[in-house]
């Protein structure tokens, strides 16, 4: 059963990223095999996911062996990630892309990594065409969404109109012959300028070398960035080519993924994978400290009723409403969980006192026998509670998860109680 809700939970938080995004993503499995992939992953390279299934060389792969793409799967199994390289993939109809891929470790018993592809057929296109003609060059790069900035010595000589307006300024006038840092200072500031000032020290130049952080104007505006440092020059000519690319979407949208991977969706609770992960930590805190831990297995009675008298909809908010007053009636350094359906989770750290545990708990159940208020509708609702004790009722989390969900089954034998496992 709680292999089934968590394979809800997990469906329900793939149909919400992969359902609205443009980009291509999809997971890999261990041998190197697309497992899934969203409507976008589809469009872009036109195999349906039916016709990958156990390809460990997926056929849109067109810039490694077969051999160098096993290579590239150990690597991500030994937890090393590629983010945002620029690829060559082919389509099912021939069609060589410019890829912008991404590849983040999972690295859990189904799945290896989860990749993120963005179409950049086009934008490649047109920086081949910069490389041709110095004049389609500037011409273009005034209407590039990055900021583009050439300096010799860290005094600005060339800047596009996005970096202009990134430094605050209206006109190219105002920020020629400074250097950035007079408009703009970088949690990485100092990784930046060593990049820059020892770029033309090797004696074969490098290839650019890319540096990521958050960029802040002097009036408080603030991107997340990747900061590119190209040498255009030579070692007499020391010129220098600054690309600031704003990423602070994709910044945004990495930490959104990250934190629905191990978040519930609807109430914004850890998830029974995070959780696990937390009763671990703190199992080890609580053993050196020689103090306790308790799980609290919690199920509102009867939720199936709601659901089936007044809709989902309803069943929604009370499930909201009833995380929210779960959160309320805890300690702050306490962790809750919600397991799927209308079953919840409680972490009680750090208990010294032998009632600590009753008191917490009492607080927790008279905290629910108040009346939900949905809409129009006063509820009344009650729940059941079961509780293990670390170490008492079991020295890993399986085993205190376990014994919390028994003692929840004796509960609601007669509902609306809480019970300790025994």
């Amino acid at each position: 059963m709680i292999k089934a809700l968590e394979k809800e939970i997990d469906n329900n938080i793939l149909d919400l990223i992969w359902k609205n995004t443009t980009d291509a993503i999809f997971t890999l499995g261990h041998d190197g095999s697309v497992l899934y992939g969203n409507p976008a992953f589809e469009d872009m390279l036109g195999w349906k996911l039916s016709e990958l299934n156990g390809i460990e060389y997926p056929p849109f792969i067109v810039d490694m062996s077969k051999e160098d793409h096993q290579v590239f799967i150990n690597e991500l199994k030994a937890g090393k990630e590629f983010p945002y390289s620029v690829v060559k993939r082919k389509d099912k109809y021939g069609n060589e892309l410019d890829i912008l891929a991404s590849y983040r470790v999972i690295n859990n018993e189904k799945v290896l990594a989860v990749a993120m592809y963005k179409d950049f057929t086009e934008q490649m296109a047109i920086q081949r065409k910069l490389e041709e003609s110095e004049y389609c060059y500037r011409m273009l790069v005034e209407y590039l969404p990055e900021t583009i900035i050439k300096q010799r010595d860290g005094i600005i000589d060339f800047v596009n109109e996005t970096g202009v307006k990134l430094f605050g300024k209206d006109r190219v006038e105002e920020v020629i012959g400074y250097s950035m840092w007079d408009f703009i200072t970088s949690d990485q500031m100092e990784e930046i300028q060593e990049v820059i000032d020892g770029v033309y020290e090797q004696e074969e130049f490098q290839k650019p070398k890319t540096v990521v952080g958050g960029i802040l104007r002097k009036d408080g505006y603030m991107i997340y960035a990747e900061v590119k440092v190209i040498p255009i020059g030579s070692k007499e000519k020391r010129d220098i080519q600054i690309v600031i690319r704003d990423v602070t979407e994709k910044k945004q949208y990495e930490s959104k993924l990250e934190y629905l991977a191990y978040h519930d969706p609807l109430t914004g609770l850890k998830n029974r994978r995070l959780f696990t992960r937390t009763v671990e930590d703190s199992m080890k805190i609580a053993e050196e400290n020689k103090e306790e831990i308790a799980i609290l297995y919690i199920d509102i009675d009867k939720f199936k009723s709601i659901n089936d008298t007044y809709g989902h909809d309803i069943g929604d908010s009370l499930l909201v409403q009833f995380s929210k007053r779960l959160k309320s009636s805890v300690r702050e350094q306490d962790e809750l969980c919600r397991v799927g359906g209308d079953e919840f989770l409680v972490l009680l750290k750090g208990i010294k006192e032998k009632n600590e545990v009753n008191l917490i708990t009492e607080r927790i159940h008279k905290a629910f026998q108040e009346p939900y208020q949905i809409g129009d509708k006063l509820m009344k609702i009650s729940s059941s509670i079961g509780i293990s004790v670390f170490p008492k009722h079991g020295t890993d989390t399986t085993s205190l998860i376990y014994h919390a969900d028994q003692a929840l089954y004796r509960a609601k034998e007669e509902r609306n109680q809480f019970q300790f496992y025994n």
